[in-house]
Order: structure tokens, then C-alpha cells, then sequence
């Protein structure tokens, strides 16, 4: 019966590619209680991934994850890192933010900084920062829906246009070798033109993210100024400099 449920959770998950636990069980007809001891062993299984929003079966996790998952995921250490993120940019600056769900959380306190100018290919960033007086210029070209982002040759050649004096993202991975890398070539890609486009770039990443592999490197942890982690030892033997969030700030 409970190999049953199973198979019929991922199915409904393999369906739909995201699912908050009410709509799942509401789905499937159980409890939340049933639903949530059959999503731990399907996560101790490695056949699903959960975050506070909701599930996605682990085979997501090599696509371009949908954005509604990302923000779920390690929510308070994201938000802390970006939090000090901000604290590194100096006024009258322009800067480039990323279409990540570590980076979308900078947006709430750019407020701190004077005059600065924001460029993104995100439309969340744009939502987030709507009806501020934070000037917003948006690169266009092909829209990714799961992300809500401008990805391609267009958005990469208008990012050309400008120059920014800080960059901030935050990829999918720090891999064992070092590299930021992302789970498709476009989101690689477009992050590699606007790093090219920087004085400083600044590399956002949660220690969930540090020491697992994905196929499309878009740059390595040495060709930024700072990462910014909560993780309070990796990354190690860079040459960028290392800022570890902890309560209370910057160390």
C-alpha cells in the first residue's frame, strides 16, 4: 500500500513538476500527515526534493528549476546573504542582479544605498522593486517561464550596453573544483556576459549549494572579488574574498 503511494506521488509530481504538500494531498486524496512521512523517505530515497514551498521530483533539479521552489530553499540563510550582500555597495553604483532566488532578496534593502541604479534580466527583481525610487532597467530577450528571467543572444548582447561597478549572482553550484555552474547553458551564459561587464562581481551561495555538480560553468569562485556564504569553512583556497554571514554581520 505504501509502495503504491509512493509511486503514485511521483507520478503526480513527474505531471506537474511542482506541487505545494496541500495541493499534493488534495491530489492524491491523503492527509497531510501520511503525505509528509511519505515525502521523507522519498527525499531519504533521493527521488524528491522539498523546500518550504513545495516538492519537485529530483530530476528538476538538473532543468531550470522553477523560481516559486528556489525561493523555499535554505529561505533564512538566503536572505541574511543577501542582506550583507548590499552592504558592500557603495553609493551612486550601478549594479547588476541576477535572476536568483538569493540575489531576488537584495532588492528589499537596496533602499539603504544612495542612488544607486539597478540592471536585471529578472522580472522579479522588477516586481520587487515597483514603486521605489530605485531607477530599474530591464534586459529583454527570451523569457524563461520557470524562472521568470531574459535569457539568449539578445539579452546577453544588450547586456553589452552597460558597465557595471558591482554584479551579483548566485548559481546553482559551487562545484568540488570551484566553478559556479548552472543546470542549463542559457542561465551559464548570460551570467558569464554580465560578470564580463563588471568591475567587481560578488558570488552569493548558501552551503547547500557548495561541493555538488552541475554541467555548465559560468565562471571559477577566483574570478570574483567576494563570496558572500553562511557556510562557515567552504569555500577554501580562493583567492576572492571570503565574507561569512553569521547573526550580527560580516565577519
Amino acid at each position: 500500500m505504501k509502495e503504491k503511494r509512493l509511486r503514485q506521488i511521483l507520478g503526480a509530481l513527474q505531471e506537474s513538476k511542482y506541487l505545494t504538500v496541500s495541493q499534493l494531498a488534495a491530489k492524491l486524496a491523503i492527509s497531510t500527515s501520511t503525505l509528509r512521512r511519505d515525502l521523507d523517505e522519498l527525499v531519504r530515497r533521493e527521488l524528491v526534493v522539498r523546500s518550504k514551498n513545495g516538492v519537485i521530483p529530483a530530476s528538476e533539479m538538473r532543468t531550470d528549476t522553477s523560481v516559486s521552489f528556489r525561493t523555499g530553499v535554505n529561505a533564512q540563510a538566503k536572505v541574511a546573504i543577501a542582506k550583507d550582500a548590499v552592504k558592500l555597495i557603495k553609493s551612486n553604483s550601478v549594479i547588476f542582479l541576477d535572476s536568483s532566488s538569493t540575489v531576488l532578496n537584495m532588492a528589499n534593502y537596496l533602499y539603504r544605498v544612495p542612488n544607486v541604479v539597478v540592471v536585471t534580466n529578472s522580472l522579479m527583481v522588477v516586481a520587487r522593486l515597483r514603486g521605489s525610487s530605485i531607477p530599474v532597467y530591464l534586459i529583454g530577450g527570451q523569457m524563461s517561464e520557470r524562472s521568470h528571467a531574459f535569457m539568449g543572444p539578445l539579452a546577453e548582447q544588450a547586456v553589452q550596453e552597460y558597465n557595471f561597478d558591482y554584479a551579483f549572482f548566485s548559481p546553482v553550484v559551487i562545484t568540488p573544483q570551484g566553478y559556479a555552474a548552472e543546470t542549463t547553458v542559457e542561465a551559464a551564459s548570460m551570467r558569464k556576459a554580465a560578470l564580463e561587464r563588471a568591475q567587481c562581481g560578488v558570488l552569493l551561495c548558501d552551503s547547500s549549494k557548495i561541493g555538488q555538480h552541475r554541467v555548465y560553468n559560468l565562471a571559477h569562485i577566483n574570478d570574483f572579488r567576494y563570496i558572500v556564504t553562511d557556510d562557515p569553512e567552504r569555500p577554501a583556497n580562493t583567492t576572492a574574498t571570503v565574507l561569512r554571514v553569521k547573526t550580527g554581520g560580516l565577519k
